[in-house]
């Protein structure tokens, strides 16, 4: 009787042993249906409603912000537009909220606990007779995403137009730019509670070359500057990348060249990192606006890999801002071969570290 039952159980535990081989099977060309839907490419997402170039923009807490710049019209841009980040990272309606105080352009942002940071750029008549400005504005992001009212804090040491920021911890730092020279110095600052700075400190390490709407970015305690902008005839734009790394105390380490270089020296390009990727795309070389984009990896002791190029945008730009979050990144606004853009492309990082996008399903 005993094998009567263990004969009956056979034909039973037979179907669900094909049933579990089919569920898994299933799930397998699932996952490779999901990974085949990588496309490299970039997304086009919705555009921002005043076209700017030499802006600045970041992101924070499910928020994406565009500040500054000259319009259209050649007109600098007060207005400062946000839109929500969708949790697929497509860009909700853009809205307006609370004017900066102060037109300006080639200026650099940041947002931090809650404040979110206009800083340095250039005022009065375009051209020559264009003057880089010192001072910084803060407003308080509010939980919707709008801002209050905008409020002048601790100023830099110099003005600084075409300078770039990165944040560390609870520190802000301003690198390069131009005053009447093109600039080696760096300077740093600390930010209290209250969102009010504390005062500017020139640091003692000077970059090696001295940089001029050039790129930068910042990978755990590592800061990295790419390219620029160099007075001369014959080459107008570095492919050189330099790296320092911050301590502690937030002071930064002797600037060193890195072995590797840019595979298109340019300049008023931008810089970001993801993961372990260093990456500039955009700009200028001197002759054409570039839409073509670069990579390169982080070592673990902060130096940088060979470069190499990724999906290029789909339009050419230079005066670009860039914002990164949860692992995608947004290119706004900037100038293009024909107009001034409020156009904004946006893409994710891939394994090895291409840009692309996935298709036909919600991350």
């Amino acid at each position: 009787m005993k094998t009567d039952k263990q004969n009956y159980h056979w034909p039973f535990l037979f179907v669900v042993l094909l049933a579990i081989i089919a569920v898994f099977s299933l799930k397998t060309k699932h996952d490779e249906s999901e990974k085949e839907r990588f496309k490299l490419g970039w997304n086009s997402e919705a555009a921002f409603n005043v076209p700017r170039r030499a802006l600045a923009a970041t992101a924070y807490n499910n928020h994406l912000y565009v500040l500054g710049g000259i319009s259209d019209q050649n007109h600098y841009v007060r207005t400062v537009e946000y839109a929500k980040i969708h949790s697929d990272g497509s860009l909700g309606q853009w809205q307006q909220t609370t004017m900066l105080n102060e037109g300006r352009f080639y200026l650099a942002a940041a947002a931090v606990n809650g404040y979110l940071y206009a800083i340095g750029g250039a005022k009065g008549s375009l051209g020559e007779s264009n003057i880089p400005v010192a001072t910084v504005e803060k407003a308080k992001i509010n939980l919707d995403g709008s801002l209050g009212q905008w409020q002048l804090t601790q100023t830099l040491t110099t003005p600084r137009r075409g300078l770039t920021i990165n944040q560390h911890r609870n520190y802000l730092y301003a690198l390069g730019g131009y005053n009447g020279i093109f600039l080696h110095s760096i300077e740093y600052t600390s930010i209290n509670a209250d969102g009010t700075l504390n005062e500017w400190q020139l640091s003692p390490q000077q970059s090696q070359v001295d940089r001029y709407i050039h790129s930068s970015a910042i990978s755990n305690n590592h800061l990295y500057l790419l390219a620029g902008h160099m007075k001369n005839d014959q080459t107008v734009s570095y492919g050189d990348v330099e790296s320092s790394k911050i301590s502690n105390s937030g002071e930064i380490s002797p600037w060193r060249i890195e072995n590797t270089a840019l595979l298109t020296p340019r300049f008023i390009a931008s810089a970001f990192t993801l993961g372990k990727y260093l990456y500039i795309l955009a700009g200028h070389d001197g002759a054409n606006r570039l839409g073509s984009v670069e990579f390169a990896p982080l070592e673990s002791d902060g130096s940088v890999g060979k470069w190499q190029y990724t999906t290029p945008l789909t339009t050419p730009r230079s005066g670009t801002a860039t914002a990164t979050y949860n692992n995608r990144v947004y290119v706004l606004g900037g100038i293009s071969q024909n107009s001034v853009l409020n156009r904004v492309e946006s893409a994710i990082q891939a394994t090895g570290g291409n840009l692309g996008n996935f298709s036909g399903f919600t991350q």
